[in-house]
């Protein structure tokens, strides 16, 4: 009898516990200026393991990264698995960007990307990013 309410309870607790929802979001860096742009990602100082160098030739070219979570949506930092991206304009300007700066257009925040769908976000780099670049002082890393 013990054994008859044993399994009972495991049944009632494998077929009565529902599986998380996983989530996938997608998330796009585009260049929207007439320049090359590289896109350098970095995790506690180093190069990312996952992503390092993405080279986004000019106008128009896009770098698309998918993750997949259980429960809530992905952010930016989990997807680049990076926690910093510097974004080198032409070989000429450098701009760094980590979760909260730039503030209101940090590539690692997700309310600085457009939504384009349901899980999928656009973040266009534009003029305003390159003005607020600074100029490099010998060779951008």
């Amino acid at each position: 009898m013990r054994h008859l309410i044993i399994g009972a309870m495991v049944v009632m607790i494998f077929f009565g516990c529902t599986p998380e929802q996983s989530t996938i979001s997608e998330y796009q860096i585009e260049n929207g200026l007439n320049i090359p742009i590289v896109l350098r990602f970095y995790r506690n100082g180093l190069p990312s393991a996952q992503t390092s160098v993405v080279t986004l030739e000019g106008l128009g070219n896009t770098y698309k990264k998918s993750g997949e979570a259980l429960g809530s949506s992905t952010t930016p930092f989990d997807v680049f698995s990076a926690d910093s991206i510097l974004i080198v304009f032409d070989g000429k300007r450098i701009q760094g960007h980590n979760m909260f700066e730039p503030n209101g257009f940090s590539l690692l925040n997700q309310q600085d990307y457009q939504k384009i769908s349901s899980g999928r976000f656009l973040y266009l780099i534009d003029q305003k990013n390159y003005n607020n670049a600074t100029p490099c002082d010998g060779p951008c890393y």
